[in-house]
């Protein structure tokens, strides 16, 4: 064996002084762990969860209701934003975080039933909680709301949910799993979610943009909004609908023959007069405008467009470096996929076995052109199987100029906009759709932080009810940041945030001599000054202001 290399004088274990002997200075002493709970309460405090719910939704004493939803509610919210549980759950949770201290709440009061009751009630009164909720925010924080951001989400559920009318098989990620569909809509400025709707899982994201944005603009009582979304929100149909509605909008539009003559009247020199340079000085983006008239084929047969009317619209023409080079790079698989396939059939199948029959053999000529690769049927020159003499014959030959004005198009996608304003220019019109970060930032929270999914509900009213408690959360989450970054650091994150407080208990029991305690441990002076800086030193928090720990 070699020499112990730990030495008597070396401290190791124990340095000078420590004695590992544990000496007993308490009769009792119970803790329980607060962490970020400690940093949360005031902020939902001042959020007025409680007050606002409890307002809207009447107190049911008659029927042995001891607490009431909007208590059940902001412990469901607090939750969220500490660790998200099944509802079953909650009551164990409650037990080993102090909710009973935090929130003078009882945690066998936070049974399943009560529970679902609360969800069924937030249900009921979803539209009134988020209006009121939404006003309230704006005015606490200092919010101006004058451009929305809008997106989607789907959650997804394991399982048959044979009971539910809300979810459905849909689009998306996951096709085969039931789902349903949440739409955030966010503030600019502040990256603060205003308002969520929840929808069928089987409904179309273009089928829900205008309901969403009209209920929006009623929920703020604000005509003049601007709204900015994707491809969704930029359907003809859409856009169509969201004019005749005179809701303001700027989005990108999916591939539609009405871009074509404005894409063609656009030149190189064009596009260069507005650059957007990369980091390595290279163009990133380049802009031009054109006015497009913006119609509709089945205008006058479509119940759905009944009534609605052509508008002139401004569309910028954009260029984007890292689209134009997914574009080649897609289009030289395509053409070798088929060239590989088409050289396949005439060299070695055709006039063989099934490929003696002409019919078979176009079929099979065909699908070398279904889904994504369909546009390229014409730069082979609609590849045909004829008959001569006695034998059959793939004519094909490849469009080199067809496939040189396909190139010229790599990287152009048209945004369209009824902002008519010229103090929007072009430049401007360009940045306002760069700032996705704000919408898909909360929706990343929404599936990584306040977890969402998976749920574990099975009755549509609780689903929705609980819905509404995660968007809840995840208002107060993003608010949070808002506030951290405003008052502490441009780069600070909730979630270091609460990172900061996650060591915080509370403690109660009694010394040796008799005397009993309770107290908040592991408080330090870092503590006290981000609440106050913060501006959550208020309410029941006001005291912490003059705190000066030693």
């Amino acid at each position: 064996m070699g020499r112990n290399r730990y030495s008597r004088n070396s401290g190791y274990p124990f340095k000078s002084g420590f004695n590992p002997k544990p000496k007993k200075i308490f009769r009792f002493k119970t803790e329980k762990i607060l962490g970020s709970l400690y940093l949360t309460r005031p902020l939902l405090e001042r959020m007025q969860i409680k007050a606002i719910i409890d307002n809207i939704i009447p107190e049911r004493k008659e029927n042995g209701q001891i607490v009431t939803t909007g208590e059940v509610s902001e412990v469901l919210v607090a939750n969220r934003l500490h660790h998200p549980r099944p509802l079953c759950d909650i009551e164990d949770w409650a037990e080993v975080c102090g909710i009973e201290e935090l929130y003078e709440l009882k945690p066998e009061y936070l049974n399943d039933d009560r529970l679902g009751r609360a969800l069924e009630d937030l249900e009921q009164y979803f539209e009134e909680i988020i209006t009121a909720l939404s006003l309230h925010v704006i005015t606490e924080f200092g919010l101006n709301p004058e451009e929305i951001l809008w997106d989607t989400t789907s959650i997804y559920f394991e399982g048959d949910y044979d009971a539910s009318e809300m979810l459905r098989f849909g689009y998306g990620e996951k096709p085969d799993l039931k789902q349903l569909k949440l739409s955030l809509n966010v503030e600019k400025e502040s990256g603060i979610p205003l308002r969520a709707d929840i929808f069928d899982g089987n409904r179309a994201d273009v089928a829900i943009v205008v309901e969403n944005l009209k209920k929006l603009r009623l929920t703020l009582k604000k005509e003049d909004l601007l709204f900015t979304g994707d491809n969704a929100m930029g359907t003809i149909p859409n856009c169509l609908k969201l004019n005749s509605n005179k809701i303001r909008f700027i989005a990108p539009s999916p591939a539609s023959t009405l871009f074509e003559q404005a894409f063609a009247s656009v030149t190189e020199e064009e596009l260069n007069l507005l650059v957007f340079p990369d980091k390595d000085g290279s163009a990133k983006f380049k802009v031009t405008e054109r006015g497009v008239f913006i119609n509709h084929p089945d205008l006058d047969k479509n119940p759905e467009l009944e009534g609605l009317k052509p508008f002139w619209a401004r569309c910028l023409i954009i260029w984007s470096k890292s689209r134009a080079k997914l574009e080649k790079e897609k289009r030289e698989k395509y053409i070798n996929a088929v060239k590989e396939r088409l050289t396949d059939i005439a060299a070695a199948k055709l006039n063989h076995r099934r490929y003696k029959d002409k019919d078979y053999a176009q079929k099979q000529v065909d699908n070398c052109f279904k889904g994504p690769k369909h546009y390229l049927r014409k730069v082979f020159g609609n590849p045909t199987i004829i008959e001569k003499g006695g034998y059959l014959k793939l004519n094909y030959a490849l469009n080199e100029d067809l496939l040189t004005k396909l190139e010229q198009r790599d990287g152009l996608y048209p945004v369209v906009t009824n902002v008519y304003d010229q103090s929007y220019s072009t430049e401007e019109l360009f940045l306002r759709t760069r700032r996705k970060y704000s919408v898909e930032q909360p929706m990343r929270h929404l599936k990584s932080k306040i977890k969402i999914r998976p749920m574990f509900l099975h009755i549509d009213e609780r689903i929705r009810g609980l819905a509404l408690v995660t968007f809840i959360a995840l208002m107060a989450y993003c608010i949070l940041e808002h506030l951290a970054k405003q008052n502490l650091d441009p780069k600070a994150t909730t979630n270091l945030l609460m990172k900061e407080f996650a060591a915080i208990v509370f403690s109660v029991g009694e010394m040796l001599d008799g005397t009993h305690f309770q107290t908040v441990g592991n408080v330090k002076e870092r503590h006290i000054r981000l609440i106050n800086k913060l501006g959550l030193a208020i309410g029941s928090y006001a005291a912490i202001s003059e705190v000066r720990l030693e």
